[in-house]
């Protein structure tokens, strides 16, 4: 057995012991001896001079070094496991797996603009997508389960490096039972200032785990505006179309959301100024992270593709 499988070896074993609280139950989870799995720990325990198991607890629980220890050990074999994927899939051209996070909204509308070409380019390549609220996607990534992950700024975790790559504008859709609704726009209308629109007027929200979500939320706060919040949805389809059958409240939507629904004649529709409010959509990876030549094909693909950068 190589030193890695060894490192994951023991990884599974202590995960098992910390969860189930027995060595001999975590034996048998792991398809293993209990005599086998105590001189695998003590083994380990006597080389690093180091005790990983309260053995006098009941159930059995992790010392604190047991704890640091294998959080370090996790991750030092999934930088070995990173390095080994990208070498893999460097001496394999045209060869390999991309596993991208994508929220769901803005799945539907940019992935049938990308991976059909990507497809077409790089047909042995495995695609998986991801499909989780942003701060999840971004976590997950952080954790080196995602290779790519397509989000709204901003992204907070430091551990991410991202590439702009679309800009659009942010929509607001008001509909007829809503206090403030005046008439249907003929056309989109264009204003810097929506404070009168939703100032202490029912609003429909993203949950607050979504990128798009925490992009509103830093403009209200910065622009002093504190609306009703009516509803929060997991979907910006799901706000629309509420807003389109006369739901008594406001929301935003990003230009290529907005468009790819049936307009309603009864609506009014603003568009927020650039200068205010816009959407910037990213791709991102960990940012201490070799990108291998088909995570950089998709990317570069992704800013052609991309509008109004």
């Amino acid at each position: 057995m190589t030193p890695l499988a060894k490192d994951k070896q023991f990884i599974a074993i202590l995960e098992a012991v910390a969860k189930l609280g027995n060595i001999t139950a975590a034996a048998e989870a792991l398809f293993m001896t209990q005599p086998a799995v105590s001189k695998i720990i003590q083994q380990r325990e006597n080389h690093l001079e180091t005790r990983l198991i309260k053995r006098r607890h009941h159930p059995l629980q992790l010392t604190y070094a047991g704890e640091y220890y294998l959080q370090r050990l996790q991750h030092i074999t999934a930088q070995y496991d990173s390095l080994y994927h990208g070498l893999a899939t460097l001496n394999e051209a045209g060869h390999g797996r991309l596993t991208i996070g994508v929220t769901q909204s803005l799945g539907a509308q940019i992935l049938p603009q990308l991976l059909p070409q990507y497809h077409a380019t790089y047909p042995n390549v495995e695609l998986r997508l991801v499909e989780y609220p942003s701060s999840e996607v971004e976590n997950e990534l952080a954790n080196d389960n995602l290779d790519l992950y397509i989000g709204v700024l901003p992204v907070d975790n430091h551990k991410i490096h991202y590439q702009l790559f679309e800009r659009e504008p942010i929509y607001l859709l008001v509909p007829p039972s809503h206090p403030a609704y005046r008439k249907p726009t003929k056309a989109v209308t264009v204003i810097n200032d929506c404070r009168d629109l939703i100032d202490r007027q029912p609003l429909i929200l993203e949950n607050e785990n979504s990128g798009f979500q925490r992009l509103i939320a830093e403009y209200l706060a910065k622009n002093n505006i504190d609306p009703q919040i009516a509803l929060r949805t997991a979907s910006l389809d799901t706000g629309i179309k509420l807003v389109q059958h006369n739901f008594t409240a406001a929301t935003f939507v990003p230009y290529s959301v907005w468009q790819s629904h049936p307009a309603t004649a009864a609506l009014a529709t603003y568009q927020l100024a650039t200068t205010e409010l816009q959407s910037e959509t990213v791709i991102a990876y960990k940012r201490d992270r070799l990108l291998t030549k088909q995570e950089k094909a998709f990317i570069d693909l992704a800013v052609v593709v991309g509008r109004g950068v």
